[in-house]
C-alpha cells in the first residue's frame, strides 16, 4: 500500500526535478528517496519519473499524481491543524509564511513589529522561495500563507490584497533625470531600461510603459535580483524600475543611484497575502493579512483589503 511520505517524496520530486533536492528537501538520504518513488512505481503499475544521466522529467501520469497528492498532504495538514488547535487560541499557533524574494524581506521588514505586538503569543516562521515553487508548498501544507507580488490562478486559495504598489525610476546620480522630483513619462523617451530575467511578473508593467513612451528594454542585460537591477544601474548600464518598498529599504541609503517616482502613469503591482480555502484557521490569517495591509498602506496607493 502506498504511503504518505512516498508521496511527500512524490511532490519534492516534481518540485525540483533532481533526486538530490527533493532529497534534502525531505531531509532523507537519495538512495533512500529513489527507493520509495521506485516502489510506489511498482505499488501504482505505472512510471511517475522518466530518469537520465543528465536530468528528471515527471511522466504525464506522475505529474497528475503528484498534483493530486499535493491536495491530500494539504488535507492532511488540515486534519492536524484543526486537532492541535481544538480546545486552544490559534493566534498562539506558529505561522509559517512563504514568501517570493522580491516581496518577503521588504514587505515583513514593516509589518514584523506590528505582527509581533497584535499578536504576541504567535510564532512567526518564513521560507522563501521562487514564485513557481511557493504555490505547491502552500498546497502540500509546508506554508500556511504566501505573500506573492500576484496571486496564483487557482480557486481554491482566498486571496487578500494589501497593496497597490508603484514602482519608483531608478538612476545613476549623475543622470540627467536625477535634478527631477518626479519625472514624467514622456521623459523616459529613449531611455535603456534594465529588467529582471524573462518571464519575471514585473517585466510586464514595465514593458508596457516602454513601449508607451518610446523606452527601449536592454536585450543584452538582464538581472535575477533587485540588487542586481541596481548595481547594473550604478555602473551605468541603464536605468531601471523597481518597487516602492525595495526602494525604502536599499534604494534611498544609495548613493550612486536615486529613486524618484513617476508624475503619473507609474507602472504597479499588487502585494497579496494568499492561503488555502480549506484552512481551518481563516479569521486568524484575515487578521493577519489586515495587520500587514496596514502597516504597507504608507507606502503606496492601497486597496481595499477584502478577502475574495
Amino acid at each position: 500500500m502506498l504511503t504518505l511520505q512516498q508521496l511527500r517524496y512524490l511532490v519534492a520530486l516534481s518540485d525540483t526535478l533532481s533526486f538530490s533536492h527533493a532529497a534534502r528537501l525531505c531531509r532523507v538520504t537519495q538512495p533512500t528517496l529513489s527507493m520509495q518513488v521506485k516502489e510506489l512505481e511498482q505499488r501504482l503499475g505505472t512510471l511517475l519519473v522518466e530518469r537520465s544521466r543528465t536530468r528528471v522529467l515527471m511522466t504525464p501520469t506522475g505529474a497528475r499524481i503528484a498534483e493530486r497528492a499535493r491536495r491530500v498532504l494539504a488535507e492532511l495538514a488540515d486534519i492536524q491543524d484543526i486537532a492541535r488547535d481544538e480546545g486552544q487560541d490559534t493566534a498562539r499557533a506558529t505561522l509559517t509564511f512563504g514568501v517570493e524574494p522580491t516581496v518577503g524581506a521588504y514587505v515583513l521588514s514593516l509589518a514584523m513589529p506590528e505582527l509581533r505586538t497584535a499578536f504576541p503569543h504567535m510564532r512567526f516562521a518564513v521560507r522563501e522561495a521562487p514564485a513557481d515553487r511557493l504555490a505547491g508548498n502552500l498546497f502540500d501544507g509546508s506554508h500556511d500563507v504566501l505573500l506573492l507580488p500576484e496571486a496564483p490562478a487557482d480557486g481554491e486559495v482566498v486571496t487578500y490584497s494589501l497593496l497597490h504598489e508603484p514602482l519608483h525610476v531608478v538612476v545613476p546620480a549623475d543622470h540627467r533625470l536625477a535634478s527631477r522630483d518626479r519625472i514624467v513619462p514622456g521623459d523616459l523617451r529613449g531611455e535603456t531600461i534594465l529588467t529582471l530575467e524573462q518571464g519575471h511578473g514585473l517585466n510586464r508593467p514595465i514593458a508596457a510603459l516602454a513601449r508607451s513612451v518610446g523606452a527601449v528594454i536592454a536585450g543584452d542585460y538582464s538581472g535575477t535580483t533587485l540588487d542586481m537591477l541596481r548595481l547594473m544601474v550604478s555602473a551605468g548600464l541603464g536605468i531601471t524600475l523597481l518597487p516602492a518598498l525595495y526602494v525604502r529599504s536599499d534604494v534611498l541609503r544609495e548613493k550612486l543611484v536615486l529613486a524618484r517616482p513617476l508624475a503619473s502613469g507609474a507602472p504597479v503591482r499588487d502585494i497579496t497575502m494568499v492561503w488555502r480555502s480549506t484552512a481551518p484557521r481563516q479569521e486568524t490569517y484575515a487578521a493577519v493579512a489586515a495587520s500587514i495591509a496596514s502597516c504597507l498602506a504608507p507606502w503606496g496607493v492601497a486597496r481595499p483589503a477584502v478577502a475574495s
